[in-house]
C-alpha cells in the first residue's frame, strides 16, 4: 500500500458523517504526525556524514523518545473514538436507571481525558523537539519548524475537545482539574 492510501482513508473517515473518527482523533494523529516528521529530521541529521559524532547519542536517544510518543498519540487516536463511543451506548440508557446519570458523568469525564492525555504526549513532544533542535542538521530544520506546528494544533485541537466534554460535566473538582491542565497546555503553545 502507498504511505498516501492510508492517509487518505482517515481523511475521508473524518469527512463522513460517522461521529468518529472526530477532532480528538484528528488532534491525537496530528501530533504523531509531528513525532514522526521530528523522527524523520533527526534521523536524516543521524545519518549525515557532517553531524559531529558527539551528537549521535543524544540524537539516538532523542528519536527513540519522539517514536515512544508517536506511538502513544497513535493510541490516542482510537482510544478518542473508543471513549466517544462507550459516551454515546450510556447515553442509551433508559432514563429512569438509577445508574445512568453517573454512567454519563464517567463517560464525559473519560471523553475529556483522552484529549488532555494526548495533549500531555504533545507537549513532551515539543519539549523534546526543543532539546534537539539546534542539533539537527540546517537543511532540513524547516521539518523541525512544521514538525513543532503540527504538535502545537495537537495541543490546542485536544484542548477544544476537553472542553467540549468539561462544559456537561456537573463535578466542580473534575472541571477545575481540567481547566488547570488546560492553562497548562496553553502555556506550551
Amino acid at each position: 500500500m502507498e504511505w498516501y492510501t492510508a492517509a487518505d482513508k482517515f481523511t475521508e473517515a473524518l469527512a463522513s458523517s460517522n461521529p468518529t473518527p472526530g477532532g480528538g482523533a484528528a488532534a491525537a494523529q496530528t501530533g504523531a504526525m509531528g513525532c514522526a516528521l521530528a523522527m524523520m529530521a533527526v534521523g536524516t541529521t543521524l545519518k549525515r556524514k557532517a553531524t559531529p559524532e558527539e551528537d549521535k547519542p543524544f540524537l539516538m536517544q532523542s528519536l527513540n523518545r519522539l517514536a515512544s510518543l508517536k506511538n502513544e498519540l497513535k493510541n490516542y487516536t482510537k482510544k478518542d473514538g473508543e471513549a466517544y463511543d462507550a459516551f454515546l451506548a450510556v447515553q442509551k440508557l433508559p432514563k429512569d436507571n438509577a445508574g445512568r446519570e453517573n454512567a454519563v458523568q464517567d463517560a464525559l469525564w473519560q471523553a475529556a481525558c483522552v484529549p488532555a492525555d494526548a495533549a500531555t504526549a504533545a507537549v513532551r513532544a515539543l519539549k523534546e523537539l526543543d532539546a534537539v533542535k539546534e542539533k539537527v542538521a540546517s537543511i532540513i530544520f524547516s521539518d523541525v519548524l512544521c514538525a513543532k506546528y503540527l504538535l502545537q494544533a495537537c495541543v490546542r485541537c485536544a484542548v477544544e475537545n476537553i472542553r467540549a466534554n468539561q462544559a456537561y460535566l456537573k463535578n466542580p473538582d473534575r472541571t477545575e482539574e481540567l481547566e488547570k491542565q488546560i492553562n497548562t497546555f496553553l502555556k506550551s503553545c
